[in-house]
């Protein structure tokens, strides 16, 4: 096969697969802003906001002062109020769960002012584990739109750069010999003696 051709080929392979990484970049970044604003969009609604920083504690300020008095609309505030939550959860039946709380509830031999406290524990530990869990996938999905977002930004720049490289290809197709055979060894020239 001559240069030419073998130029004209590799470019317009090259070319293709440019055009199709600009494409799907364009793609991968319209889900990206797809997925970010449509978390966004439900917690918005929620009104879900952390306290200003004199009303935590020293712990929590530590874990999510960052975020003291803004509202949660973000993945990462999403995730930072659900610590938040985990640690007002851990408080309410000395760190146990909805599910062994509950379970407590219902031992055959309680009597029932323990019961009833028990069960209005595991009510309230249902209601935080839930949130807890909403607010996670929020973070979630933030994440995964985010990397689509930052992998659509990706494969334009390596596209753009792709499609360069097919342009130089197609010019130096252009100004190389129509007879240079690609893969052939030039013969060895005689040399008298």
């Amino acid at each position: 096969m001559d240069r030419k051709t073998w130029d004209r080929l590799v470019s317009s392979a090259a070319a293709v697969v440019a055009v199709a990484l600009i494409v799907l970049g364009g793609m991968a970044i319209y889900g990206g802003q797809f997925g970010r604003n449509s978390v966004r969009d439900r917690l918005v609604p929620e009104k879900v906001a952390f306290p200003p920083v004199s009303a935590m504690t020293p712990q929590e300020q530590a874990e999510v002062g960052n975020y003291a008095g803004q509202v949660v609309d973000t993945g990462p505030e999403a995730e930072g109020f659900s610590r938040y939550i985990a640690g007002h959860l851990a408080e309410v039946n000395h760190g146990k769960r909805s599910s062994e709380t509950s379970a407590a509830a219902r031992q055959p031999d309680l009597d029932p002012k323990t019961a009833a406290d028990l069960q209005a524990k595991a009510d309230v530990l249902f209601k935080g584990e839930t949130l807890r869990s909403i607010l996670l996938n929020a973070y979630g999905w933030w994440t995964v739109a985010t990397l689509a977002l930052w992998a659509g930004l990706a494969m334009i720049i390596a596209g753009v750069a792709l499609g360069v490289l097919a342009a130089l290809g197609f010019r130096h197709a252009a100004m190389v010999d129509p007879v240079t055979v690609v893969g052939a060894q030039e013969a060895p020239v005689p040399t008298s003696v």
